[in-house]
């Protein structure tokens, strides 16, 4: 992907809605095209992340490990949604591992370099802060609900 093709995809995200096209440019600058093969490993939990990734196509299952079950998809993230938000926070580790499940294309966003950005343009920081901590509270919605129904006490249980 040209970097033209890398500012036009960042263009189309409903997270990057609202930047001035300086304020894309800079995203770009610190952007690249990614593609992850089905079944890879992007991250895994406990990780310190090193990007931020959108994703352009594909989907990627958010997997944590529970003690006698092992690996439980908890989410899956597709187009148009950001992957990997801790990356942003350099002293927290990944939440979950990331792996895709099919063929994915994703513009990954160099994370400290984009903080950097973000301490920058204050504008910026601020819009793009905002809407990850909508992202952050709609993941931490979802994971509780599929927690609920890993953690309920089976049909059989009751019976």
């Amino acid at each position: 992907m040209t970097p033209e093709l890398v500012l036009k995809t960042l263009q189309s995200f409903k997270l990057t809605e609202g930047l001035t096209m300086d304020q894309l440019e800079t995203l770009s600058a610190i952007s690249s095209e990614i593609v992850f093969s089905e079944g890879q490993t992007i991250f895994r939990e406990a990780d310190v992340g090193e990007f931020v990734y959108l994703i352009v196509e594909g989907q990627v299952a958010l997997e944590i490990y529970i003690p006698s079950q092992g690996r439980n998809t908890i989410l899956t993230v597709g187009p148009g949604q950001l992957l990997g938000w801790s990356s942003l926070f350099p002293s927290t580790n990944k939440t979950a591992s990331g792996r895709a499940m099919k063929s994915t294309q994703a513009v990954a966003i160099n994370a400290a370099q984009l903080r950097e950005a973000l301490e920058q343009d204050h504008d910026m920081g601020y819009l793009l802060l905002w809407r990850i901590s909508e992202v952050i509270s709609d993941r931490l919605k979802a994971t509780r609900l599929q927690l609920l129904d890993i953690f309920a006490p089976s049909q059989q249980a009751n019976a």
